[in-house]
């Protein structure tokens, strides 16, 4: 077999592709140079390691039988193509945690109104005892809780792990009903999902489905509720997101996940189309929540398992279901 890496490759995945490359001596691990490599590649490779792939890369990869995402999400590949050409995908959820442990520390931000006060006390002015204790200074303890988690797949059951020393009440949502460890409730209808928490945790699959399922008319049943935002950008109607943190409708938000971001023509680029980021009751963060050592290490690690796998003449952990889209 020929595997391909198209994403960015740091030392640790270089190294464990060498390892690969001395237990399976009859097979190529190409890590191309330049893209003109890449494309040369491209033909006569059956394994492609990608987190995005155009419809003419997978039209002009003949021999393909593998899709590895190094990440969860796989909304930057060309699912019905690669439906028609009975084309494998596999995604990977070896930095969940680490994504959850991101969630929880935006949530105790948000609530707990850090970045205001970080903000306000650099400018000299104080908030609490040291200012009158006005109960308007008050912050929001994660203490007791009603809390809602979109989305129960690894990312979602570890923020519940994470919750449960906080003795949060908590309903998950999700397609299918079943039980949840560390979950309270789980339901498969958005609106009883919305309507139960007062804070709302974000970690579903960018999906047809789950496109924009929080709208306007969604966000206006949102009143003093807080959103933590560490799925995807657009599964949150921009416009609506907005909107709900302008006229005081949400009581804060916390995003990891946007609607814009820098690319070879926009180096330095805001996160949306609108000043959320203005806003003393909004903390932004710029879709790092994998982004540590440990992150690193654990979806490579699980790469490398779904490579063995396959070339052990097995099937990779986590086939997508490519109509569900996850």
């Amino acid at each position: 077999m020929k595997v391909l890496f198209l994403t960015k490759m740091i030392d640790y995945f270089v190294e464990r592709v060498n390892d690969l490359k001395k237990e399976f001596p009859n097979d190529e691990f190409i890590i191309p140079k330049n893209r003109v490599e890449a494309q040369q590649s491209l033909v006569e490779s059956t394994v492609i390691v990608a987190g995005g792939l155009s419809n003419e890369q997978v039209l002009n990869a003949k021999a393909l039988r593998f899709v590895l995402v190094p990440w969860a999400g796989v909304n930057g590949l060309p699912l019905d193509l690669l439906s028609k050409r009975n084309i494998i995908v596999a995604n990977n959820h070896g930095n969940g945690k680490i994504v959850a442990e991101r969630a929880l520390g935006l949530a105790l931000t948000l609530l707990g109104r850090i970045v205001e006060y970080h903000n306000d006390l650099a400018a000299g002015v104080w908030h609490g005892y040291e200012a009158g204790s006005k109960t308007d200074d008050f912050w929001f303890s994660l203490q007791g809780k009603r809390v809602t988690i979109l989305g129960l797949g690894t990312i979602g059951r570890h923020i519940a792990k994470l919750l449960s020393g906080f003795n949060c009440e908590i309903m998950g949502y999700k397609k299918n009903i079943e039980h949840v460890e560390n979950v309270h409730y789980v339901t498969n209808n958005i609106i009883e999902a919305i309507n139960f928490g007062k804070v709302i945790f974000v970690a579903l699959p960018l999906t047809k489905e789950t496109y924009h399922i929080i709208n306007e008319e969604l966000i206006k049943t949102m009143h003093g509720k807080f959103i933590i935002n560490v799925g995807r950008g657009q599964i949150i109607e921009e416009s609506a997101l907005y909107k709900g943190i302008k006229e005081g409708i949400l009581a804060g938000a916390a995003i990891d996940t946007w609607y814009l971001y820098p690319d070879s023509d926009h180096s330095v680029q805001l996160p949306s189309r609108y000043p959320i980021h203005t806003f003393k009751n909004v903390v932004i963060s710029p879709h790092v929540g994998g982004f540590t050592l440990e992150g690193q290490i654990g979806r490579i690690d699980e790469t490398i398992e779904n490579l063995r796998l396959i070339l052990s003449g097995g099937m990779p952990k986590n086939v997508v279901d490519l109509k569900e889209e996850y």
